[in-house]
């Protein structure tokens, strides 16, 4: 019985499709693969021909090092714009290098005397020049090192390749006799690059080509297909509630929440709510990933050449409308926890003390409400899945990517089976007809309404108690509010889909409207705007509106948040010499940035190596043993941070075992034979691509491995190809594969473990080290744009009518403020993320690193960011001016807003500011290290509802519930609870890190 268990596990993993599984793989996966795998072979495969084998000679090696680094298969417009850099700085840097070598003869001649000649023809080491050559390198590397550490996402591989040119050329250059031979050594490195680069360019374009748009198009599909699949989720929770509590905080508790509960408390309905609100956290954190991946294709989309239908200007617009339906999906992920939160706070509170505040609502009754709520979220899923399939078929997205929306397809066939009624994507009059549905839709929520004026009616009746005063002073969240908390979850839910089904249309509209113009008849050139000769000469309508409003936010940013920073140690200058010293100061403040240290630190790693080859007695053994190696792999490899290189250091070593192996492999399978080792190399070169495609974290790793294949390889073929004594005309002698091979596994090992070193010392760069800083970075960006939200939200609501223009314009400069502000925050977090990943990999001197507690830091800044984005969407539901609603009177809601401004003049907490003090006071001691001054408190929940309560209790009452106005308040109320349950969280974690100063009486 074992053995045919056995053979059945073994039979099933010889199946090919169990490790396509195993390893997931797609067909865009693999094609990536073959293509990343194309350029090294291609370059050693056409220096078997003289003509190529003669313009590189010794460095031929090099052209395939650089094929690899250039990184043929990220899309085209961001490999035609790295690869711009990467000519560019190898043209800069045998710039420098023949200064270099011109600087290095010169000092040779005049350094030497004219009984030394003779003997300096025979030895063609000269101190005074190595000296020259070795000062070049260092501050090279130190200049490129902190240019590439400035933008690593464009300048890493030209800084790469810059350095690895400077460093082979300046430890070689030094040992030339004339200027003639050093010029003709950087000539014949120069083409070599070039090569790499030519063959690394055509396979790019013409190989699988690949453009961002494509990307685009890919991500927005799944974009819509993860969508999808978050309303199907929060319409499987919705109905779970006919078995247990839908309100209840335990029924939302993961698991790590419900240690402190007894195992048989737990029912299966609760456990399946748990689930389900772990699923909709991942849904969103999904969602998240691939907007920020969109957005990061955009970029380069906007400066793309292609072939298509939809500009740039389009994706741009598309990009936006998701983001539309993404702030309502999120805050769907965060409703579970806004259950839980409301319920922990009310058990903790004293109920003796609020028995006579507010009853439990009439359960019936809320049943029935919950009931209604379900049928309209089945509804909205039905309606916003038609919407979005009709938007993908009719900009022609599913076509190009059919794999991420199979899903919604077998769904939509379920449902055609079960619904006879319902909405196609395919109908002829589908914008009709979607409108037309959202339209019932809005006139079936009536039911709902009707239930909340039952609920006023009882509690107008005295079977809820809800007219007791409310005392301020109250730490209980629903006793600030007439409306119970289960008809305030339920308004908020109806508000989201609502926004759901608002986002859906908008982009039902521009898929007609792009049929409707004719965009969608036909290809055409996409091309960037600067290519247009029309927009050659600049004019006054070059310069939009929303240019305009970004330029003037710019310039008012100081003025609105006050963050005009002063130097404490300079007065403003008052006089010419005073101004034109002030640049002086640019000098000190960049060789003391972070950059410069970590330039510095690669040049002191780079020249620990390099020495050798500028010293009489070492400089032999440098050439021989290939030392330059080495240094490239320093130059390749070293990060910012011990934890970074403690994990590349490993990751490193074993992928350049990998990669030995595999050179051996593929030598030997075809007994050495060219031919045969060239196909076999290929092979060999798409299994090490798998980690370079596949997994992006091993991106450093991976590279090192496919470098040290193929050079191994490359250098093998090149010496048989050219003969041995030219080979070693070079100075380095020639080893066969299974010794050069090592050798090089032992050069990775060596230039990783200085690497490590220079990390540390003098003092090590950890990843420990700079989280608390970007921690408290993220902290005051977030209490910028809570400032800038709540400065919208309150001139939504107070704004005049009769400067309505002026209005208009202050909300646009604090839209494009909130909009940089949010993308600025996303990279924080994700920045902070990858240091807590690589602070793990960090030796816990001294004390463990509360990793924990950081990682629930990042969770509530992501939350807050979150909530406060939602509110500042909410907030657009406030009118201008008096209307009539489809529920209420003329003037009615005009009428509410007005009440809801005085009581925004008059509240204290609301015009408090406290929120951005808080955060601030946070993110300045996070980044000082300092404790946090005493008496920081969080502000009162429901500051608003708590004035309108005051100013007139039927103005927070449930039939208001009619009125949108009223709705988007109790919401964004309910947001505010739900920020202020995260800043006692940041709090509580913040004080657990830095302490709180106590004055001892």
């Amino acid at each position: 019985m074992k053995g045919q268990v056995t053979g059945s596990r073994t039979l099933r993993w010889l199946n090919p499709t169990t490790w396509w599984r195993t390893l997931d793989m797609d067909l865009g996966s693999l094609q990536m693969m073959m293509k990343a795998s194309l350029p090294p072979t291609v370059v050693i495969a056409i220096h078997q021909s003289n003509r190529v084998a003669d313009i590189t000679q010794t460095v031929g090696y090099l052209a395939a090092l650089m094929s690899v680094t250039a990184q043929c298969a990220i899309p085209r417009a961001k490999f035609l714009k790295i690869m711009f850099f990467n000519v560019l700085a190898t043209c800069v840097a045998a710039s420098i290098c023949c200064l270099a070598s011109f600087t290095a003869n010169k000092a040779r001649t005049h350094g030497t005397s004219a009984s030394d000649s003779a003997t300096d023809r025979i030895d063609s080491y000269n101190s005074t020049a190595g000296t020259i050559c070795a000062i070049w390198l260092i501050v090279i590397i130190w200049i490129a090192n902190a240019i590439r550490a400035w933008r690593p996402v464009e300048l890493q591989d030209p800084m790469v390749s810059f350095s690895i040119f400077s460093v082979v050329t300046l430890t070689r250059v030094g040992t030339f006799v004339d200027n003639t031979e050093g010029l003709d050594y950087i000539v014949r490195l120069v083409k070599t690059f070039l090569v790499g680069f030519a063959i690394a360019t055509g396979i790019s374009l013409f190989v699988f080509p690949r453009t961002c748009r494509r990307s685009a198009f890919g991500y927005i599909c799944n974009f819509i297909d993860e969508a999808q699949t978050g309303l199907g989720l929060l319409n499987d929770l919705v109905r779970t509630t006919s078995r247990t509590d839908f309100l209840s905080g335990d029924a939302f508790r993961l698991p790590q929440d419900n240690a402190s509960l007894s195992p048989d408390s737990e029912t299966q309905a609760d456990s399946d709510l748990a689930t389900a609100r772990t699923k909709l956290q991942e849904v969103t954190e999904k969602l998240n990933g691939i907007d920020a991946k969109l957005q990061a294709d955009l970029h380069y989309a906007k400066i793309e050449v292609a072939w298509g239908k939809l500009s740039s200007h389009d994706l741009f617009d598309i990009s936006g409308l998701l983001r539309q339906l993404l702030l309502p999906l999120s805050g769907m992920s965060l409703f579970p926890g806004m259950v839980q939160n409301l319920h922990d706070n009310e058990a903790s509170s004293d109920h003796q003390a609020l028995a006579g505040l507010h009853g439990a609502p009439d359960q019936p009754s809320i049943g029935l409400i919950i009931s209604d709520l379900s049928s309209c979220i089945t509804e909205t899923r039905e309606l916003a899945s038609a919407g979005l399939q009709f938007f993908l078929r009719k900009l022609e997205l599913t076509e190009r990517q059919p794999l991420p929306c199979s899903k919604t397809s077998d769904i939509e066939g379920r449902d055609a089976a079960n619904r006879p009624d319902i909405l196609y994507p395919n109908y002829h009059d589908f914008v009709e007809a979607f409108d037309k549905k959202d339209r019932e839709l809005l006139s079936r929520k009536k039911r709902l309404y009707e239930r909340f004026s039952h609920l006023d009616a009882l509690a107008l009746s005295g079977q809820i108690n809800t007219d007791a005063a409310i005392p301020t002073t109250s730490t209980n969240t629903s006793a600030e509010m007439a409306v119970p908390k289960e008809v305030v979850l339920v308004i908020y839910l109806i508000k989201l889909q609502e926004m759901v089904v608002a986002a859906t249309r908008d982009l039902v509209h521009f898929a007609g409207s792009k049929v409707a113009d004719g965009t969608m008849k036909r290809s055409r050139l996409i091309h960037p705007k600067a290519l247009n000769p029309r927009n050659w000469v600049p004019s006054s309508s070059d310069v939009t509106d929303d240019d305009m409003a970004h330029a003037n936010s710019d310039n008012q940013s100081d003025t609105i948040h006050g963050l005009k920073v002063t130097d404490p140690e300079h007065l403003f200058p008052s006089n010419l010499w005073e101004r034109s010293t002030r640049y002086l100061r640019l000098i000190s403040d960049l060789t003391g940035s972070d950059l410069s240290k970590f330039g510095m630190r690669v040049a002191a790693a780079s020249f620990s190596v390099g020495i050798l080859a500028f010293l009489h007695q070492t400089q032999q053994f440098f050439i021989q043993q290939r030392g330059v190696w080495v240094m490239i792999v320093i130059v390749i490899g070293m990060s910012p941070t011990s934890g970074q290189s403690l994990f590349g250091f490993v990751a490193r070593i074993v992928a350049t075992t990998v990669a030995v192996v595999l050179s051996l492999a593929a030598w030997y399978i075809a007994v050495g034979k060219t031919p045969g080792v060239i196909v076999f190399l290929y092979l060999a070169n798409i299994i090490a691509s798998y980690p370079y495609v596949k997994k992006p974290s091993l991106f450093g790793p991976s590279v090192i491995a496919i470098v040290t294949l193929n050079v191994i390889i490359a250098y093998e073929l090149q010496v048989r190809k050219l003969g041995n004594e030219v080979s070693e005309s070079n100075g380095q002698p020639y080893y066969p594969i299974y010794i050069f091979g090592p050798y090089k596994l032992a050069a990775v090992a060596v230039g990783c473990a200085v690497s490590f070193f220079w990390v540390i010392f003098p003092y090590p760069i950890t990843a420990r080290s700079r989280i608390p800083r970007l921690a408290g970075q993220a902290l005051f960006n977030l209490a910028r744009y809570y400032s800038a939200t709540h400065t919208t939200i309150e001139h939504r609501i107070t704004k005049d009518s009769q400067n309505e223009q002026q209005s208009l314009d202050r909300l646009a400069k604090l839209d494009n403020l909130r909009a940089r502000l949010y993308k600025q925050e996303l990279l924080l977090l994700s920045s902070l993320r990858t240091h807590c990943h690589f602070a793990t990999y960090e030796p816990p001197i001294g004390g463990r690193f509360p990793v924990t507690i950081y990682t629930q830091i990042i969770s509530s800044t992501h939350q807050i960011l979150s909530v406060v984005s939602l509110m500042a969407h909410i907030s657009q539901a406030y009118p201008a001016s008096p209307q009539t609603g489809d529920h209420g009177q003329p003037g009615e809601t005009a009428s509410w807003v007005s009440n809801l401004a005085a009581a925004v003049m008059e509240s204290k907490d609301f015009q408090s500011h406290s929120t951005t003090s808080l955060l601030c006071h946070l993110a300045s001691s996070l980044t000082n290290g300092q404790a946090l001054p005493p008496f920081l408190f969080i502000p009162a929940p429901f500051p608003l509802a708590r004035q309108l309560h005051h100013i007139n209790f039927n103005l927070v009452r449930i039939r208001n519930v009619r009125n949108p106005a009223f709705a988007a308040f109790l919401s964004l109320e309910l947001l505010r609870t739900t920020l202020d349950f995260e800043l006692q969280k940041l709090l509580r974690n913040t004080r657990m890190l830095v302490g709180e100063v106590i004055f001892d009486t």
